[in-house]
């Protein structure tokens, strides 16, 4: 009776200790959220810089979970056999994913409570809350249009901003291998932000099974992406309809200035110099 009461007791701890590695883990409403999602077991020993956070840091093992539920709902609701799937489609489930990492969600949605502050949207650069919640609300309709042209539209929102939605639409279509994308402001700016994307070198096969074989090289094509087309566009919407201070030269602290003079070579030190003293004297 002693053993069998031991045994039991200790299989009780074992299964408190699993429950509390899975209660600290940050991807817990993942899991619940996607189906056959995997919860990653937290431990001391976790070595966080292993797993994916951002789509640039996925690999051929594991996608980010963001990519990953994303992707995974999109197999799953599409309505669509995998072999009337494209490559294209994919691509453009990756490229959302992008936008929601840099805080581009689809034009007109609503976001949760936790994310407003009174009447107005709260975001950062990057919010994991953010990507996590629009993971699952891709919107279906982007994909009806069967000849590999898609055009939807997104908004940024800020809670200084001038405008109450800073939109933007974007445009891609295929060109035999190659997807070309463009992104349109739709205020104060008339011309757009383009890139082309080799479609097969990235999504080397459609996939439902298993998913990160689904895409490859995703480090540079994150920031190909982002560089060519949302940090430009973010950085459009904050010059002319959110307003920030811009420090001048004049601004920067002494012990800053001499940190970043000390990494100059002369030339450029008396270059520097020189234009403070302009300064200084105006």
């Amino acid at each position: 009776m002693d053993i069998d009461s031991s045994e039991q007791t200790s299989a009780t701890l074992e299964n408190h200790n699993d429950e509390l590695h899975r209660s600290r883990s940050p991807l817990e409403t993942v899991a619940e959220e996607a189906e056959g999602y995997h919860p990653i077991m937290v431990t001391p020993q976790t070595v966080w810089s292993s797993y994916p956070l951002l789509v640039e840091d996925s690999n051929r093992l594991m996608l980010a979970p963001s990519l990953e539920l994303t992707l995974r709902y999109f197999f799953t609701h599409c309505g669509r056999d995998v072999t009337e799937i494209s490559r294209s489609d994919l691509m453009i489930v990756l490229i959302y994913v992008i936008a929601l990492e840099l805080c581009l969600i689809p034009k007109g949605a609503s976001l949760p409570a936790s994310l407003r502050s009174e009447k107005h949207y709260v975001y950062r650069s990057f919010d994991k809350r953010l990507v996590k919640h629009f993971a699952t609300r891709l919107p279906l309709d982007w994909f009806q249009k069967r000849a590999g042209c898609y055009r939807f539209d997104l908004e940024l929102v800020h809670e200084k901003a001038l405008y109450k939605n800073l939109t933007c639409s974007l445009v891609a279509f295929c060109s035999g291998d190659l997807l070309i994308v463009n992104l349109i402001p739709h205020h104060g700016y008339k011309a757009g932000f383009s890139t082309v994307i080799p479609v097969c070198f990235h999504v080397p096969s459609v996939n439902a099974d298993r998913l990160p074989l689904c895409y490859q090289y995703l480090q540079g094509l994150s920031m190909k992406l982002k560089n060519d087309l949302f940090v430009p566009f973010r950085n459009h919407m904050y010059t002319k309809f959110i307003p920030t201070i811009s420090p001048s030269l004049q601004g920067i602290p002494a012990e800053t200035m001499l940190k970043v003079c000390a990494h100059l070579d002369l030339r450029t030190r008396e270059n520097v110099k020189e234009v403070v003293n302009t300064f200084l004297s105006t």
